[in-house]
């Protein structure tokens, strides 16, 4: 069933209690699956004469949740498991699909049919910990973090981006004997102490393709890192994906561009020598080298500047 406005129905029973209307199309092919934890923004309006009875976008923060396992209303159960990342929509809900013949008093009289509109920005899911995955396991859902940090990445959700890349680095590199170096590291907001839980049983080193999937996810970490000026961290993901593949021209790039921000020009200039090696022709390394002895002298010049305003 559908009607003109646009509407298609979802609804389990194919009667129209449960509608949705695009309004932007989401990115990729894929949808949180139930028990999944979704980040959405929403505003909730009766669809009789259009009143507002609840916002997220009203309080400035992310509404988040399992989808599928009835935290919410059933309408948001099944009309959110059929949006892709990125997706805004509206999902207009019959009271079967909302709060039934009682209502939410006093916004929600009872019977009454609402209009949600939902976006979709990111989600979690539940998975089990590395150390009790295969190897096999832990690539595959790292290639799927890998992948969804892409897709935020693209759409410019810089915290999604570096969430979803955290988490596979955290499953590829399980049992490698690296530690976070200082750096923590957070697991849906909260910090994460750094034990994970399982024994202490030797894991293999990484095969060239998961050394490879390693190195890739902490280069696009560490681009997500430098877009939110957390140069130190992007710094940091670096050097760990330099262990894995001394020769890396992202990793050495990012890593010299995170020195530059920071004020590192020698060391900056140094990464980018060592790119110059790899590449003779590489026209960003070349410009990041001269960026950083141009940015030294003119530290130098403000320095010295300083220094005779002080002593006259």
């Amino acid at each position: 069933m559908a009607d003109e406005e646009g509407f298609v129905d979802i609804s389990e029973e194919k009667d129209g209690g449960l509608l949705k209307k695009i309004l932007v199309e989401g990115q990729g092919d894929e949808s949180p699956p139930p028990g999944s934890e979704v980040h959405v923004h929403y505003v909730g309006t009766l669809q009789a004469d259009g009143s507002k009875f609840d916002s997220s976008r009203d309080r400035g923060q992310k509404f988040q949740f399992q989808v599928g396992v009835g935290q919410v209303i059933r309408g948001w159960d099944v009309g959110i498991c059929t949006m892709k990342r990125g997706e805004k929509a509206i999902l207009r809900a019959t009271s079967d699909y909302g709060y039934g013949d009682r209502g939410s008093p006093p916004k929600i009289p009872g019977g009454a049919t609402l209009d949600f509109e939902v976006e979709l920005f990111t989600w979690k899911e539940r998975t089990k910990e590395p150390d009790v995955m295969s190897v096999e396991e832990r690539s595959e859902f790292a290639t799927k973090q890998k992948e969804s940090g892409n897709d935020s990445f693209k759409q410019q959700q810089w915290d999604a981006a570096i969430e979803a890349y955290e988490e596979g680095i955290r499953y590829i590199t399980h049992g490698q004997g690296d530690d976070d170096g200082g750096h923590g590291h957070s697991h849906g907001g909260n910090p994460c102490s750094g034990h994970h839980g399982g024994g202490d049983d030797e894991v293999a080193p990484l095969g060239d393709e998961d050394k490879k999937l390693a190195v890739a996810l902490l280069t696009n970490c560490a681009m997500a890192k430098i877009k939110v000026k957390d140069f130190d961290s992007a710094k940091f993901d670096c050097s760990r994906a330099l262990e894995l593949d001394p020769k890396s021209v992202k990793a050495l790039f990012r890593r010299g561009t995170a020195k530059l921000e920071l004020g590192e020009h020698d060391a900056a200039a140094e990464d980018a020598a060592l790119i110059l090696e790899v590449e003779p022709e590489n026209k960003d390394a070349e410009t990041l080298r001269k960026k950083a002895e141009l940015e030294k002298k003119r530290a130098k010049q403000k320095e010295k500047a300083m220094c005779s305003k002080m002593f006259g």
